[in-house]
C-alpha cells in the first residue's frame, strides 16, 4: 500500500529499520465514514476483533470493560439518532459499543461473600481507560484486515437513553462507539499537531506552543477541512455571512471549547445514578 502515512504527512523522520507492518498500519490510520452496507462483517471476524480487544492491557487484570455488538438496522438507527445523528452509523454493517464496566466487580465481590469497598473515582478511571484501550486494539485489528473504522464519542451525548436501549446494568455505561465495515472510500491521513507541542522531555514545557500551533493552523487551513464547518456562538462570533476571517484548528477548537456541549453537562449525575463514585 502506497498511501501517505504519519511520517510523510507530518514530515517526521523515521529510520527505515524502525518500519514494520505494525508501525505502518498504525501510522496509516484515518477515520472511515463511507462503508459498503451490503457487505456484512462475519461473526468469526468479529470474534477476532474482540480477541484483539481482550489482548489490550488492563489494570490489575480487572478487565473493567464490555462491548455490545449491534447489527440490527433499527437498533443501529436509534444509536445514530442518539449519537449526533451521524449517517455512517446506519451505513456501517457493524457497530461496536465499548463500555466501562464495573458491574461484574460488584457481582463477583458479592458472589464471594464480601462487601464492596472500592467506591472511589479511580475505579471509574480504570474502567474508562480499559474500555478505550480495548477499543483501540479492536480498531487496529480491524484496519489490519482491510476494514475501516470510525470512533464515535457522541455515543455519550445521551448516555441514559443509550444505556436503556442496550439494557446496560448498573455500573456499566457506553464510553465510545466504533463503526466498522468495508470502506468504499478511504480518507487521507490528517495532519496532527507538531511533536514539539505534544512531546515533552523531563517536564511539561510551553516553549514551542505558540510557534507549533501557528504552524499547525496554517497547515490545517490549507487542507480546507473546516470549510462549511465553522462553529457559531450566537452573540459572540460574527454572523455567518460576515465570518470570513482565518479559520484553522485554533479558532475551531477555541470556539468548540467556548460553546461547550450541553448534552455532556449531566454526565456526573448520570454516572452516580449508574453506581459510579466521583470521589
Amino acid at each position: 500500500m502506497n498511501r501517505a502515512d504519519r511520517f510523510t504527512v507530518d514530515g517526521i523522520p523515521c529510520e527505515p529499520s524502525y518500519r514494520n507492518a505494525v508501525i505502518d498500519q498504525i501510522v496509516r490510520h484515518s477515520s472511515v465514514r463511507d462503508f459498503d452496507p451490503n457487505r456484512p462483517v462475519p461473526d468469526d471476524l468479529v470474534r477476532v476483533l474482540v480477541a484483539a480487544a481482550q489482548s489490550a492491557s488492563t489494570s490489575s487484570n480487572f478487565q473493567s470493560w464490555s462491548v455490545v455488538q449491534v447489527t440490527d438496522p433499527d437498533r443501529k438507527h436509534s444509536l445514530r439518532v442518539l449519537s449526533n445523528d451521524q449517517p455512517f452509523i446506519d451505513q456501517a454493517p457493524l457497530f461496536l459499543v465499548f463500555c466501562a464496566d464495573i458491574f461484574r466487580h460488584r457481582w463477583v465481590t458479592q458472589r464471594q461473600g464480601y462487601s464492596f469497598g472500592s467506591d472511589y473515582m479511580d475505579l471509574l478511571l480504570v474502567a474508562v481507560i480499559d474500555s478505550a484501550l480495548a477499543c483501540q486494539n479492536a480498531a487496529l485489528a480491524a484496519e489490519s484486515l482491510g476494514l475501516g473504522c470510525c470512533f464515535v464519542g457522541s455515543i455519550r451525548d445521551n448516555p441514559g437513553q443509550v444505556s436503556d436501549l442496550l439494557e446496560l446494568p448498573p455500573g456499566c455505561f457506553a464510553t465510545v462507539g466504533l463503526a466498522v465495515g468495508y470502506p468504499t472510500r478511504q480518507n487521507e491521513v490528517k495532519p496532527r499537531l507538531p511533536q514539539s507541542v505534544v512531546w515533552h522531555r523531563e517536564r511539561y514545557s510551553t516553549e514551542h506552543l505558540e510557534s507549533g500551533v501557528a504552524a499547525y493552523d496554517a497547515r490545517m487551513m490549507q487542507t480546507r477541512i473546516y470549510k462549511n464547518r465553522r462553529v457559531e456562538i450566537p452573540g459572540v462570533t460574527p454572523e455567518p455571512d460576515q465570518d470570513i476571517g482565518p479559520y484553522g484548528w485554533a479558532e475551531h477548537t477555541a470556539r468548540r471549547m467556548a460553546k461547550g456541549n450541553h448534552l455532556r453537562r449531566g454526565m456526573g449525575g448520570f454516572l452516580r445514578e449508574k453506581g459510579f463514585s466521583l470521589d
